[in-house]
């Protein structure tokens, strides 16, 4: 789940761990700063007041918690995020009543996927009181029939890959350096010698495993493969169906007109997607806390994402909130929607 770049976070004591766990817990459900009275209120640490204010000030000087006011308790940074979900996190399975729920709702939707992803997308919006954003399963190309690489300009080239189904997808690379023409078809043959004709799924594996020799042949080579995974897990569908623009207006924090502005057009002109991380095929979601997502108006605001596929198909769940959402127990429930959802989709094509 850790999207993190840069240095590895430090590893706190098992005190300032506590202490971080239960303070982003209750400031998700209350919205409120928590200081050191409101730790021993819950009855869970078994130390006084004065110890638990030295360690809410170890961690605000370790970049884990801020003080939004002089007078006022601490909140998390994104810093004091990341670090609860990769190390603290306990996922939350939904309870058996919602899962029934769901399930009664949509057992028989399998032969009409739009109503599958419009309920299903609901139901997350509700549950999760997030923005959630769901791709219409999207037929899947197995295979790479062909790469062809096109110059834009001096320092920069486009990777084409032609796939089965009539699929295409493409990225632009900027180069470190220039390159001949020569140099470029070069790697472009390069490039089909490796992978043409082959299954994607074995094609992740080989770049993953890496290709040190060819890419000691051609300098651009190297650039490509860095990418090359990217390309493929990505989702080429635009049908995405989205619900729970309304759950983001009940968080202040999220409330300054100038971000919500940009994100609300984003919405309504069919743009946020673009914006949209693509999940891993792991079975696990991704997780984005605020900074991490590259764009101003999610600077408040985390996305937990994850793939499912069918036989045959694949799409995207995006579960968009504030960096204080409930991660434990929406991440519980993306995980459960998805497998439901690959359930129901195998269904449909095994008929």
């Amino acid at each position: 789940m850790n999207r993190m770049t840069g240095k590895a976070l430090q590893e706190l004591k098992d005190r300032e761990e506590k202490v971080l766990k239960w303070l982003v817990r209750d400031y998700a459900i209350n919205g409120n700063p928590v200081g050191s009275s409101r730790l021993v209120s819950m009855d869970y640490f078994k130390v006084g007041s004065a110890t638990l204010r030295h360690v809410l000030s170890d961690l605000e000087l370790g970049g884990y918690l801020l003080q939004p006011h002089t007078s006022a308790g601490r909140i998390p940074t994104d810093k004091g995020y990341r670090y609860f979900v990769d190390r603290l996190m306990e996922l939350e399975h939904p309870e058996r009543n919602i899962t029934r729920d769901y399930e009664s709702g949509v057992e028989n939707l399998s032969r009409d996927l739009d109503l599958l992803i419009k309920n299903t997308a609901q139901f997350l919006g509700d549950m999760s009181h997030a923005l959630v954003l769901m791709s219409r399963p999207q037929e899947r190309a197995t295979r790479i029939r062909s790469i062809a690489l096109h110059e834009l300009d001096k320092d920069s080239v486009l990777l084409i890959v032609h796939m089965s189904l009539e699929q295409v997808k493409t990225i632009a690379f900027e180069l470190k350096s220039k390159i001949s023409r020569v140099m470029m078809r070069e790697a472009e043959n390069i490039l089909n010698d490796l992978f043409s004709g082959r299954d994607i799924d074995e094609v992740q594996q080989q770049v993953e495993q890496g290709t040190e020799e060819v890419v000691r042949k051609n300098p651009i080579i190297d650039q490509i493969l860095k990418g090359f995974n990217r390309i493929l897990d990505s989702n080429t569908s635009n049908d995405y169906r989205t619900y729970g623009t309304h759950q983001l207006l009940h968080y202040p924090e999220m409330a300054d007109p100038a971000n919500l502005e940009l994100l609300l057009e984003a919405i309504e002109t069919d743009t946020l997607q673009r914006y949209l991380p693509s999940p891993l095929y792991s079975g696990k979601p991704s997780v984005f806390i605020g900074g991490e997502l590259g764009q101003t108006f999610f600077r408040n605001m985390s996305l937990i994402s994850i793939a499912y596929r069918g036989n045959n198909c694949s799409g995207e769940i995006h579960i968009l909130g504030p960096t204080r959402m409930e991660y434990e127990r929406i991440i519980g429930l993306a995980e459960f929607t998805a497998d439901k959802i690959e359930t129901l989709i195998n269904k449909k094509y095994t008929k």
